[in-house]
């Protein structure tokens, strides 16, 4: 897994390469927690996603809530088909800003 930073001053965008899975997910989950405490606006950025399980989801959540609780937002974007079904399937479609 490979997570990139562009720093756009009050927006952060991370752009994720590779599988968020249990082995990827405990230092994915301490970046992308760090990057909500920083910025206002947080895109993560799924282009180049390959494969997302419920460990990422309880991340997206995660990040979601923390987003939320302080006024954010957060923003998914270019999810590939296959992961945007996981979105569909679990209601995460209905609760994140999906670009």
């Amino acid at each position: 897994m490979n997570i990139n930073l562009v720093d756009r001053g009050q927006s952060g965008e991370l752009l994720l390469e590779g599988r968020l899975d249990s082995q990827t997910a405990p230092d994915t989950e301490e970046i992308v927690m760090q990057m909500t405490e920083k910025y206002e606006e947080l895109i993560l950025n799924m282009k180049d996603l390959a494969y997302l399980s419920s460990a990422g989801l309880r991340i997206l959540k995660k990040a979601h809530v923390a987003m939320q609780r302080k006024g954010g937002k957060l923003i998914v974007r270019g999810a590939n088909e296959m992961i945007s079904e996981v979105f569909e399937m679990t209601g995460f479609a209905g609760i994140l800003n999906l670009e």
